[in-house]
């Protein structure tokens, strides 16, 4: 994957995923992945919350030649699963489908300079696992790798194989 039309697509096919888990009862959203672990529900939020941030504050700091600022994961994490207690399965699965289309409608009209160009997360110029340069096309791939971890975590509490 190093075309940018080509990471974007992959990113785009957790769409495809998700309408997978339509049609699931209330009892299997609220399912855990394992015990004191997060439920499905949660998990789908979750990721749905990453997105919201990358669509409404990385993207546009990265359009202005600013660095991206990622927040502390715990809490940011912690709101994701708060909030998801408070709504059905079907109510997260529509937000993230929107989240995440938004998203992709947003990197598709993005030039390819502005998915290229290097900048830094939270400070640091490089991935420390890659030693890659970042850049929002970097960042993009990154949180593919994030939504299959997730993915498989969900395939594997339905009994699928991912």
């Amino acid at each position: 994957m190093t075309k940018t039309s080509d990471v974007i697509d992959e990113f785009a096919s957790y769409i495809d995923w998700l309408n997978t888990l339509s049609g699931l009862d209330e009892s299997m959203w609220e399912k855990s992945i394992a015990t004191d672990k997060w439920s499905i529900k949660a998990i789908v939020l979750h990721i749905a919350h990453w997105d919201n941030h990358l669509l409404n504050v990385i993207v546009p700091a990265v359009k202005t030649g600013e660095a991206m600022i990622f927040p502390e994961f715990d809490s940011f994490n912690a709101r994701a699963t708060q909030k998801a207690k408070r709504l059905s399965g079907e109510n997260v699965l529509q937000l993230a489908k929107t989240s995440r289309s938004s998203l992709i409608e947003t990197l598709q009209s993005l030039s390819q300079e502005t998915l290229t160009s290097h900048t830094t997360a939270n400070g640091v110029t490089h991935c420390p696992h890659h030693g890659v340069p970042y850049t929002l096309a970097y960042i993009v791939t990154e949180f593919i790798e994030h939504d299959r971890h997730h993915q498989q975590q969900v395939d594997a509490i339905l009994g699928k194989t991912s």
